[in-house]
């Protein structure tokens, strides 16, 4: 069932007033040849996620569904897509049957040169350059033509890293949607099943997957995070903007999507507590953030900062004014 908003109900006036409004001189006339475009939603609809649920065009309980698959579609297609990239990268890598003999690999001035260059420029680099399979030297390569940085054996190490990277990226953006739909198919309850699927997507994807990247954050070296490259490519979309010794403010986020999600998705009943409870988190964010101030000095991100956590607090005020328990006082 797709519910057109803009479908209305048979005009059908009360008996009472039906004279009325056919009267063109009556205050309360109504013209019955004006095309009808009012915006409704099905009668019974709730305020909140049901009334969003139906002027996007589906059933509230399919929201969930929804926002699931499509969160599980892009973890898919991430995934795909970095393994098409390692399996090229694996093709055109390969050595070709004919091997240097190891004398020569031992003393050959190019050897060492290399050798001297990727120590001077990357220590990751130089790792995986003496890894033992001898495939990174430049004797080895079959498609010379194709030996750029992104193809050459000595990164293909990193392909797992980059993966793991944008995974993260992906939880970071679908946090927030995936928290607040998984606490309202929670509090629906329309079935056994669902409610079991709600609860294990809010465990896995908004409560453990953050915590385990904040654990493995917390017990990283400081030096580690911003010097190694494996760990910067993996868990560096988390902290890469901040300066040294703020890299745990993204637990922040994390934390500020958590509260959010469970207050919009749980609190359907209450549209005044939501506010109110929303407003609460963002004096509180906006508290922490300027105390912290994670970026470096150099950055310049504080006052654009500021601005938005102002802009933000200013909604949350307006979200509690305009609820139905408040506005009437404050129009008075």
């Amino acid at each position: 069932m797709h519910w057109n908003p803009l479908n209305v109900q048979t005009y059908d006036p009360p008996p009472n007033f039906a004279d009325q409004l056919a009267n063109t001189s009556s205050a309360i006339y109504i013209n019955q040849s004006i095309p009808n475009t009012l915006f409704l939603l099905p009668p019974n609809t709730t305020n909140g996620m049901q009334s969003f649920a139906w002027s996007v065009g589906v059933e509230p309980q399919d929201l969930f569904e929804i926002c699931l698959t499509l969160f599980l579609a892009i973890i898919a297609g991430t995934i795909f897509i970095s393994l098409f990239v390692w399996m090229v990268d694996w093709v055109f890598s390969r050595r070709p049957s004919g091997i240097l003999p190891a004398s020569t690999n031992l003393t050959s001035p190019t050897l060492k040169a290399q050798s001297r260059r990727l120590s001077a420029s990357s220590k990751d680099m130089l790792d995986t350059h003496t890894s033992g399979d001898g495939s990174s030297t430049g004797f080895g390569h079959s498609y010379p033509f194709l030996r750029r940085r992104w193809l050459r054996p000595e990164v293909s190490s990193f392909h797992s890293s980059v993966l793991i990277g944008n995974l993260v990226r992906v939880l970071v953006l679908f946090h927030l949607p995936v928290t607040i739909f998984s606490c309202y198919e929670i509090s629906a309850g329309n079935s056994a099943s669902s409610l079991a699927l709600g609860a294990l997507s809010f465990a896995l994807f908004s409560v453990l997957a953050p915590s385990f990247l904040l654990l493995r954050l917390a017990r990283t070296p400081t030096t580690k995070l911003y010097d190694e490259t494996r760990t910067l490519l993996a868990l560096g979309p988390l902290y890469n903007h901040y300066r040294q010794n703020s890299q745990l403010f993204s637990g922040l986020l994390f934390l500020s999507n958590l509260v959010l999600g469970v207050t919009i998705g749980c609190g359907q009943h209450s549209g005044t507590a939501q506010a109110i409870i929303i407003l609460v988190a963002e004096v509180v964010s906006a508290l922490v953030t300027s105390v912290w101030l994670p970026w470096s000095a150099g950055a310049g991100m504080g006052l654009i900062s500021f601005l938005f956590c102002v802009a933000r607090i200013v909604v949350a005020v307006l979200l509690v004014i305009l609820t139905p328990t408040v506005s009437p006082y404050v129009a008075s």
